[in-house]
């Protein structure tokens, strides 16, 4: 039988939120799935992760995100 290790990284970035940018768009940019479903998840672990700043509103330009993914 072989065995394999997976050894995942979290990667921890910021994001600068540009003019016309909006949550969606920035969760399809970084997403590392294209299902629509990985998409929504990752939308809102980056609000969970923000949601001091954000709450339930969308993003604006200049604001600073955190954003956390596995690689």
């Amino acid at each position: 039988m072989k065995r394999f290790i997976l050894v995942l990284v979290l990667v921890a970035m910021q994001y600068t939120v540009n003019p016309g940018d909006t949550l969606q768009s920035i969760a399809e940019q970084y997403c590392q799935g294209d299902d629509p479903r990985q998409v929504a998840e990752f939308r809102e672990g980056i609000r969970e992760l923000n949601y001091e700043l954000i709450g339930e509103s969308d993003v604006w330009a200049g604001l600073e995100l955190k954003i956390n993914r596995w690689e």
